[in-house]
């Protein structure tokens, strides 16, 4: 780790000097100031967190840290950190970065003065990752698998879970498979590269007319399958969407022009929220366990908060199951 001894030394001034320009003390001359700046971005310093810690008066307190809050998925995983935050004894803040830039979440995360990190935000470049990681300070991240020293991923088996899905549909006879994508982050890369997997595993077709994206939003997902249903362009037997806000998007879209599910086309989602159990038909779907992910990351980050010495983190992954419900119907011939 870099500390304040080594940026003086590659600035070629005084540690105090170092400490001056830094907390903004105005004793040094602007030929100085700026020495000691390009050091402390050439060895891309940080301040020690826990001296940080210590004059905060946010101890005890987590950050969960998400590029998102809409929709059911963010609601369960932020009500079971806060739950597991009460019972522990801890405060819980929750910062939404939505556009910004991964120097801005990294500025973000390391100027909240929280103790330790819950980050599941797809805009973080690992180049900012491993910045953080010299900061020793306790990070457990959920859209990807990282560990390093106070650093540790939990994550959904997005792979395993859209396996189940798309081997079910071929077990219920369909062959001609479409896929609705999510945004551009782990867990929809997960679910597609399963997609691809399966299919090529029977042999069967990947059409590209037939896998649209629709960011996991119910809406677009809806407007993307009218643009398909008005180009005339041949449906498949089945769709596999990546979330099931997207899910019933597609069949809102299909029952509009008349179409029926599960009877013309088949549908399954990922995540088994609301919209799956309770909208008609139900959607057969992949369970997220949403609310052990938010449990296990917040028992993970304590585990490394509370260590009183340097830690080694680990990757932790939980298994999905599949729901079958009404959306999806055995193809005959």
């Amino acid at each position: 780790m870099v500390t304040i001894k080594d940026v003086a030394k590659e600035a070629g001034v005084a540690i105090s000097t170092v400490s001056n320009v830094l907390n903004n003390v105005d004793v040094v001359s602007e030929e100085t100031r700026r020495k000691v700046l390009e050091a402390s971005e050439k060895l891309h310093y940080v301040p020690n967190m826990n001296a940080k810690f210590l004059k905060s008066n946010k101890k005890n307190t987590i950050g969960l840290f998400l590029s998102s809050i809409q929709g059911d998925f963010y609601k369960d995983l932020m009500q079971a950190v806060h739950l597991q935050c009460k019972l522990k004894g801890y405060q819980l803040n929750i910062y939404i970065s939505n556009e910004n830039t991964s120097e801005e979440i990294y500025s973000m995360i390391i100027s909240s003065g929280v103790e330790g990190a819950i980050v599941l935000n797809e805009h973080l470049s690992y180049e900012y990752i491993d910045r953080l990681s010299l900061t020793h300070m306790p990070i457990v991240f959920i859209d990807r698998e990282y560990s390093k020293e106070q650093m540790s991923s939990v994550i959904i088996d997005s792979t395993e879970g859209a396996a189940l899905a798309m081997e079910y549909l071929i077990k219920q006879g369909h062959r001609r498979i479409g896929y609705f994508h999510g945004i551009y982050n782990y867990d929809d890369e997960c679910r597609y590269k399963a997609y691809e997997n399966v299919l090529r595993k029977y042999n069967l077709p990947i059409d590209e007319s037939i896998v649209l994206r629709a960011y996991f939003e119910e809406t677009l997902a809806y407007s993307e399958m009218r643009v398909l249903l008005l180009k005339g362009t041949k449906l498949p037997e089945a769709f596999f969407c990546a979330n099931d806000e997207m899910a019933w998007g597609c069949i809102r879209a299909l029952t509009e022009a008349g179409l029926r599910v599960p009877d013309d086309i088949s549908i399954v989602g990922f995540d088994d929220n609301a919209v799956a159990k309770y909208n008609s038909p139900s959607i057969t779907t992949v369970h997220s366990p949403v609310a052990e992910l938010g449990a296990y990351s917040t028992t993970e980050l304590l585990r490394l908060i509370q260590s009183e010495e340097v830690v080694q983190g680990g990757v932790f992954r939980l298994s999905p199951t599949l729901v079958i419900r009404d959306s999806c119907k055995l193809r005959i011939g």
